[in-house]
């Protein structure tokens, strides 16, 4: 009856061995799922991170090389912009028409472009001629 017990008792802790061998293979295998999983997320981390980011300089200067450069307009702009510039402030001012709302709304217009392109020669001579169409200004 001993050798049954011991027989029985050997049976027992081999099938309790054999369980915990199987729960080791199955618990190596999630791990190893896991550590799979972790070094994904790590590489789109990392990946994100150091992708360049796009920021409002470098778009600024991305458009910038794509434009043509006019250095007449530049050079003009630099010694000839101030007076154009003072000259059209004066007389395209939306204070000059105030009967004719028609007149004082399209001064307003150019006199905010006036203003925006306060060293542009190119631009301000634009305006000139519009203004001399639009609103009959003599310069």
């Amino acid at each position: 009856m001993n050798d049954a017990l011991i027989q029985d008792s050997i049976k027992v802790v081999g099938q309790a061995v054999t369980k915990t061998t199987e729960n080791v293979h199955q618990i190596n295998w999630w791990m190893w799922l896991v550590i799979a999983e972790l070094g994904v997320i790590a590489y789109l981390i990392l990946k994100e991170k150091l992708k360049s980011k796009d920021t409002a300089k470098q778009r600024f200067k991305n458009e910038s090389l794509k434009q043509d450069i006019d250095f007449g307009n530049i050079i003009n702009s630099s010694f000839n912009s101030i007076q154009l510039y003072d000259k059209l402030k004066v007389k395209c001012h939306p204070d000059r028409f105030p009967t004719d709302m028609e007149k004082n709304s399209i001064a307003e217009n150019i006199f905010q472009e006036i203003s925006k392109n306060k060293n542009n020669v190119k631009r301000l001579l634009e305006l000139k001629e519009e203004a001399i169409q639009k609103l009959n200004i003599n310069f």
